[in-house]
């Protein structure tokens, strides 16, 4: 039995030339079973890598959140590292024994009317906040005997003259936060008061005045 030939011809539009592939029928048969056969096997293998490809993305979204959380361990370890350092400057400020150190363990809940959220003066900042040269609040350059106001409810923890410090204020806003006021010409509190956000605590010193807020939970 004689096979017949079969032809594809070609024809390109650009230059109208033309060619063309001949096969004959068995070799037409077999290049499509070949063909079918390849693209079973493409198939087979796509739905076999499917579940591989799923647990790389399930990993790869693990990592991910692996390493966001290790980012906010991170912070969390250096904040707690400089409140650490502020509650020490404080104690050493306020002169607190060591059976009378601040509890860390007492934590409370926040309320809003003891958060520091006002300007105890209207002065000039002189000095910025600044971790790195242990300077925990901002100098406030302002007329002299100009008052000084709460930042927020709270209670005051020490009202006394230093000699390095001069007249200095520290109030517990009872929320987590401590607020601290040196270098003034008269304090007007008394320790163990409570006052309320906005009182006149004391008078601006001559020279300046430190004020800080200082998260200590």
């Amino acid at each position: 039995m004689k096979h017949k030939d079969y032809k594809l011809l070609f024809m390109s539009v650009l230059n109208k030339k033309t060619w063309q592939i001949e096969f004959t029928r068995s070799t037409l048969i077999t290049s499509s079973i070949i063909l079918g056969l390849c693209f079973i096997i493409s198939l087979s293998l796509l739905v076999l890598s499917i579940p591989i490809v799923r647990e790389y993305l399930q990993i790869n979204a693990i990592n991910r959140k692996i390493s966001t959380q290790k980012e906010t361990i991170d912070n969390l370890s250096e904040s707690l590292n400089d409140i650490g350092l502020m509650q020490s400057y404080i104690e050493n400020i306020i002169g607190l024994e060591s059976e009378d150190k601040l509890d860390n363990a007492n934590i409370r809940f926040m309320v809003t009317s003891n958060l520091p959220s006002i300007k105890p003066n209207n002065g000039i900042i002189s000095k910025e906040f600044d971790l790195e040269s242990n300077h925990f609040g901002i100098d406030i350059v302002n007329e002299e005997n100009s008052p000084i106001l709460s930042t927020a409810n709270g209670v005051v923890i020490y009202s006394d003259f230093s000699v390095n410090y001069g007249y200095s204020i520290i109030i517990d806003h009872e929320n987590g936060y401590y607020s601290h006021y040196y270098h003034n010409e008269e304090n007007f509190v008394k320790r163990n008061e409570r006052i309320e956000k906005n009182t006149v605590i004391a008078q601006l010193g001559k020279y300046w005045n430190v004020i800080g807020a200082s998260s200590t939970f």
